[in-house]
């Protein structure tokens, strides 16, 4: 069967209807229809009108309807809902229409309902009427943003003092599109032992209007706690996107990580010579009339580096995260950004020009990388050599 949609109008209980949620449920969380209520629970339901089973699930008090035909109500009575199951008449134990997909209903000794809801995939259930009907009367129970099961839900009691058999049943809902998970970079900083550490900081940008969430896993519901990185080691984090209690279908991994730079005790003499050469590291010769080499991450995890066409000693690894750059005998040129990384999944058809690179700027020899097939990996390095004699 599946669900019809409402008119939208704000006319009958919709101004009226007054609930108190005080539960604190998620997307996630929920009681299950298919567990075994209360046996004391027909012991325990009092004698008020807005009477309700003792359950598990969240404290939801109904509102009592006595208006329409015979106690009716239908979800135009009660709120602006976009969907409806539509009334659904309970006749010998046993529903006369299938329910909409997504929906469970269990009702035990013919009065006590417990129901679930599993959404469409990309959608969350934003908001949830129920309409309990039994005798010449209706109970109302009305739900939050985020809450998808409940049990114990009666009709209003009868002149017994006990709640009537449930005649029908009605779901009245709205469903929101979850967001697109966030975008996010991970962060990578490399300082020597006794340098002054500043924090690396996670950082999402969710879609308008969500807010972003961090995870301390891709799958659990724990909520880090720490985003920041103060110290030598790496942090993980999952950030999700959130609108009105709908997360995003994924979650988006950041990662951290302060590293401690390697020859932190090498001191460069100024009487010292060196020989400055331009490097490219990758086993992969580019194309063009200028002589450059690309990494190609299907290839050999271990490539070499080329400085001024030459082979040299030092190495390039890819390790499905990083670009780790060791420079064997060879050292970085005094300058900010001596290492330029630009990747592509489309190798250029000639040697790039470096300065635009936007991949990775600096003096890691560490980088994060991710989303790229190829990396064009340029350096300025520079070899220590014998100085020559003065004329």
């Amino acid at each position: 069967m599946q669900p019809t949609r409402n008119a939208r109008s704000l006319i009958g209980l919709c101004g009226l209807v007054l609930v108190f949620l005080v539960s604190n449920c998620t997307q996630f969380d929920g009681t299950d229809p298919n567990k075994d209520l209360d046996p004391i629970a027909s012991e325990n339901i009092s004698g008020d009108l807005n009477a309700r089973m003792v359950c598990d699930g969240p404290d939801v008090t109904p509102v009592l309807f006595t208006g329409g035909r015979g106690g009716n109500a239908s979800c135009s009575d009660v709120c602006d809902f976009e969907y409806s199951s539509g009334r659904n008449d309970f006749v010998d134990g046993a529903f006369v229409m299938e329910w909409p997909e997504g929906f469970t209903v269990n009702v035990k000794d013919g009065k006590y309902v417990s129901w679930s809801f599993d959404p469409p995939e990309g959608y969350c259930l934003n908001g949830i009427t129920v309409i309990v009907k039994g005798g010449p009367a209706s109970n109302i129970y009305k739900y939050g943003p985020g809450v998808t099961s409940d049990c114990g839900l009666v009709s209003p009691v009868n002149a017994s003092g006990r709640p009537a058999a449930l005649s029908n049943l009605t779901f009245c809902y709205d469903l929101i599109e979850k967001p697109e998970a966030p975008e996010a970079e991970d962060k990578f900083a490399e300082y020597c032992e006794d340098d002054e550490i500043a924090a690396l900081c996670a950082e999402a940008i969710a879609p308008e209007g969500a807010t972003v969430v961090y995870y301390t896993s891709e799958t659990g519901n724990e909520v880090a706690t720490v985003t920041c990185l103060s110290d030598f080691g790496t942090l993980e984090l999952w950030a999700a996107s959130v609108t009105d209690g709908c997360e995003s279908e994924e979650r988006t991994k950041i990662t951290l990580t302060i590293a401690e730079k390697e020859n932190c005790d090498t001191v460069i003499d100024e009487d010292d010579c060196f020989q400055e050469e331009t490097a490219w590291g990758g086993s992969s010769e580019g194309g063009g009339p200028a002589w450059w080499f690309y990494f190609d991450t299907t290839g050999d995890a271990v490539q070499p580096i080329y400085a001024g066409q030459n082979l040299t000693d030092g190495t390039i690894t890819f390790d499905g995260n990083n670009l780790i750059i060791d420079l064997g005998s060879w050292v970085l040129q005094d300058d900010l950004e001596a290492v330029k990384i630009q990747g592509y999944n489309s190798i250029p058809t000639s040697r790039p020009a470096a300065g635009p690179f936007t991949t990775y700027k600096g003096r890691n020899l560490v980088i994060p990388v991710s989303g790229f097939t190829y990396y064009a990996i340029h350096l300025d390095v520079m070899l220590e050599i014998e100085c020559p004699e003065p004329e």
